[in-house]
């Protein structure tokens, strides 16, 4: 495979509480070091995808606390900001088992990443933090038909893609041999799925560095 050092930009859709998510987001951040790629941190709710059809919403529960607080975040601060917000956010559920459910987590995480003791409380205030949320999600789902994440899609195109789902980030060489995988796949409008079991895989705690 090719190296790719076309400078590009992706969307790459979370939700915090995604363990999946989180081991593709480690990985995504070691290649932007590797190859010309930047990301641009979108949201995406898996609460609104399970949802059972005459549930009331409840944008507090679940994840949305940590949802409203990233949306806050990028308003606010911008995306470098939404990431230093996930990498906390992360450590916490993923690393420490620390439940991003519970505000007080989240504050915590928000003060780690620099935005304050009352950012959290400001974002549940804020109303419009729950569209801002919605509709990162819903130009997700439109878009690149996206059904869970991690999805990722290059920034000027309407085709995503669920994945690469790893169970361990990987170190060295393989940073950008699997992004580089990942892109072919991405501009390739013939590729639509390549899956294995994954009974064999280990989930353990994982913290970025």
């Amino acid at each position: 495979m090719q190296q790719t050092n076309t400078p590009v930009t992706i969307n790459f859709h979370f939700d915090p509480l995604c363990p999946l998510a989180w081991r593709t987001a480690l990985w995504v951040r070691e290649v932007h070091n590797v190859r010309p790629v930047n990301i641009t941190w979108r949201l995406f709710s898996l609460e609104i995808v399970n949802r059972k059809e005459g549930t009331e919403p409840d944008y507090i529960g679940y994840g949305w606390i940590a949802l409203r607080t990233l949306a806050l975040a990028r308003r606010q601060h911008g995306n470098e900001a939404v990431e230093k917000l996930y990498v906390a956010l992360g450590n916490a559920q993923h690393g420490r088992k620390e439940s991003i459910r519970e505000q007080a987590t989240v504050e915590a995480c928000a003060k780690e990443a620099g935005l304050g003791d009352t950012f959290v409380q400001q974002a549940l205030d804020d109303k419009t933090t729950i569209q801002d949320v919605i509709a990162d999600h819903e130009e997700a789902v439109k878009r690149y038909h996206a059904f869970g994440v991690p999805t990722i899609a290059f920034e000027n195109s309407n085709v995503g893609y669920y994945g690469p789902i790893i169970n361990t980030a990987p170190q060295g060489d393989e940073v950008g041999e699997l992004w580089d995988y990942t892109a072919w796949a991405l501009k390739n409008p013939n590729l639509f799925e390549l899956k294995r079991d994954r009974a064999q895989a280990q989930w353990g705690p994982v913290s970025a560095n």
